[in-house]
C-alpha cells in the first residue's frame, strides 16, 4: 500500500471515529437534558416528603387503616379523611415508582429512599386496592406501579443508605492512589 492510500484510510478512520464520538455524546446529551425535564418533579417530591402532614398519613396508613376499616368497600367505601390519607401517600410512592420506571432515578437511589415505606404502605392498603379492583367501573391496574414497586424493594439486595453514605464519603475523600493500592497514605 502506498502512502497516499495510507493516508485516505487513515483519514477515513479518523472521520469514522469522529462521527461515531459525535453521535454518542449527541445520544448523552439527549439523556442528560430528559433528565433534566425531570429534576422540578423530583425536587417537588422530596419537598412533600418532608412534610409532616404526609409522614402523619403514612403513619395513619401503616397503623390505624387496617384497625380501623374493612376493606369490603375498597377503596370507595374509607370516609373521606382515611381516604385522603390513603391516596396521599399511595400515590406519592407510585409517583416515585414511576420515576423509577421511566429511569429518572437508578434503582439505589429509588429504593434506598423508601425501601421500608414502600413495602408497609402496599401491605396496608393491599386489600382495599384489590377490593376496590373489582368494581366494574375501575381500572384493573390502580396502583400497579406502587405493587411492582413494593415487590422489587423487598427484593432490593443493594447497599444501605449507611453503605451508600461511606462509599461516597470515601470516594470524594480518597486519592487515585489510595484506590488503585487500597491503603490511606499517611
Amino acid at each position: 500500500m502506498d502512502g497516499a492510500t495510507l493516508l485516505n484510510v487513515l483519514a477515513i478512520a479518523i472521520s469514522v471515529s469522529a462521527v461515531l464520538a459525535s453521535m454518542w455524546f449527541g445520544a448523552r446529551q439527549v439523556q442528560i437534558a430528559r433528565q433534566a425535564n425531570y429534576i422540578p418533579a423530583l425536587m417537588d417530591l422530596l419537598a412533600e416528603f418532608r412534610s409532616a402532614e404526609l409522614h402523619e398519613q403514612y403513619a395513619y396508613v401503616c397503623r390505624d387503616l387496617n384497625r380501623e376499616h374493612a376493606p369490603d368497600g375498597g377503596l370507595r367505601g374509607l370516609p373521606p379523611d382515611a381516604k385522603a390519607a390513603v391516596y396521599s401517600v399511595a400515590y406519592f410512592f407510585q409517583t416515585l415508582a414511576g420515576l423509577y420506571a421511566l429511569g429518572v432515578i437508578d434503582e439505589t437511589a429509588a429504593i434506598v429512599m423508601a425501601r421500608g415505606r414502600i413495602a408497609k404502605v402496599w401491605e396496608a392498603i393491599e386489600p382495599f386496592v384489590e377490593q376496590e379492583r373489582r368494581f366494574p367501573d375501575v381500572d384493573q391496574h390502580l396502583l400497579a406501579l406502587l405493587q411492582a414497586y413494593a415487590a422489587v424493594s423487598q427484593q432490593f439486595t443493594g447497599p444501605s443508605s449507611a453503605e451508600l453514605i461511606r462509599a461516597r464519603w470515601h470516594s470524594r475523600h480518597s486519592t487515585f492512589w489510595q484506590h488503585l493500592f487500597g491503603r490511606r497514605r499517611r
